[in-house]
């Protein structure tokens, strides 16, 4: 829904004193050896590498960010402001552009398979600086390169742009990847440095690495926490898996990607997300006088963040561990938005929570949306005209039903 990302490589930076162009093939295949020791993984064929200008770098992440959206991005953003993950910002595509673009000075990029380096481009890790700080991103985003040849990023990635939720979990295996693949390289270069100093440089490498007090002010937080999750949250998940059963779990993982953030937040015990909620077809869905726009997979992730903009967090968390599945359609009509989005739970009990919750945490807003429960689902719609009364061929359904869902014969689907 909200992605464009570059294919889970490009929003990582801070890199100090990076070498000159014509040693940085070199660089390169040496951090390569360096990545194969510590994944126990080889590369089938070597990485190209060049450096990008700084203009360059930007109308990358423009075309990137347009193309990773499942509408144009202004549209997007509007879906975004209409369901309330974010408030109505001005110029906000170029702030996410200024955004990425101070957070990137390396990057690979499955498409053309090449790494590059932002020429000019300075930085800090943590404490690390010379060659200590550019082998550790170097090794980040080469891991990327690596996971590319087997997984195959770019149409793996596009596959998901309909599915914002199993798009933000592959990110987090293959961010969680790359940042342990990262600090074991770093901790390769400290003697006598074993596990204790691992679980000590993780945490700031993988959150340091990207600096909030960096960010600007104006970005709206939506777009920032959900940079920083696949980092923070897919090292821990990684991790876990490392704990379990070594390289040889991750490498299924490769194989058998995590499938929702509710398995990154909670583990692979997770139960598989529910799908096939709303129809293919978005036609017989949409408000008279609108057009399909998209849908998409929120998850886990993404509600519990709509809930703790206005909520305690214990509170927003634990009313969105009640999500099994979700599917949600968008609709515009010039420059108004309508949604329908539902939600499946547990059960009938974890509906009627979730709904009351969600009543709770949007009550007020300038987008106010209608909330109800039916059996196991919650049903959220936003922008459909109010249901007349009176008219005997409309289904049962409650009189708060919008009209644009019982005049369409929606009652069966959903």
């Amino acid at each position: 829904m909200r992605k464009g990302r570059l294919c889970a490589a490009a929003a990582f930076g801070a890199l100090a004193c990076l070498g000159a162009s014509d040693l940085l093939p070199s660089r390169v295949a040496e951090v390569a050896k360096a990545v194969e020791q510590v994944r126990g993984r080889r590369f089938e064929r070597s990485v190209p590498a060049s450096e990008i200008e700084e203009a360059a770098l930007r109308r990358t992440l423009q075309s990137k960010l347009a193309e990773g959206m499942p509408a144009s991005p202004e549209d997007t953003i509007r879906t975004l402001v209409a369901l309330g993950l974010v408030d109505e910002t001005p110029n906000v595509v170029d702030k996410l552009i200024d955004l990425y673009a101070s957070q990137v000075v390396a990057f690979y990029d499955p498409e053309p398979r090449r790494f590059y380096v932002v020429k000019g481009g300075e930085g800090a890790l943590g404490s690390l600086g010379g060659e200590a700080g550019e082998k550790i991103v170097f090794a980040h985003e080469l891991t990327h390169a690596l996971q590319d040849e087997s997984m195959q990023l770019d149409s793996r990635m596009k596959e998901l742009k309909d599915n914002s939720d199993r798009s933000l979990a592959l990110e987090c295996l293959l961010e969680g990847e790359a940042t342990i693949v990262m600090v074991r390289v770093a901790v390769a270069e400290l003697p006598g440095a074993g596990e204790a100093a691992e679980e000590m440089l993780a945490p700031l490498l993988s959150a340091g690495a990207l600096e909030k007090a960096n960010i600007p002010k104006d970005v709206p937080d939506f777009f920032v926490e959900e940079l920083f999750f696949p980092y923070v949250e897919g090292t821990a998940y990684v991790r876990a898996a490392l704990k379990r059963g070594g390289w040889a779990a991750v490498d299924r993982l490769w194989k058998s990607p995590p499938v929702s953030s509710a398995e990154i937040l909670h583990g692979p015990g997770a139960p598989a997300p529910v799908e096939n909620l709303l129809p293919k077809s978005l036609d017989a869905l949409a408000p008279q006088g609108y057009r399909p726009l998209y849908a998409d997979t929120l998850g886990e992730w993404t509600l519990r963040y709509l809930l703790r903009r206005t909520l305690p967090n214990e509170e927003a968390d634990r009313a969105a561990a009640e999500w099994r599945g979700d599917r949600i359609a968008f609709f515009n009509a010039g420059r108004s938005v309508a949604y329908v989005w539902k939600i499946r739970c547990d059960g009938p009990g974890s509906a009627e929570r979730l709904a009351a919750t969600l009543v709770k945490a949007r009550k007020g807003s300038k987008a106010e949306p209608l909330i109800e429960r039916r059996a196991s689902d919650v049903i959220v719609t936003f922008g459909y005209p109010k249901r007349e009364a009176g008219s005997r061929n409309r289904p049962p359904l409650p009189a708060s039903y919008p009209s644009g869902f019982t005049t369409r014969g929606m009652t069966t689907n959903i």
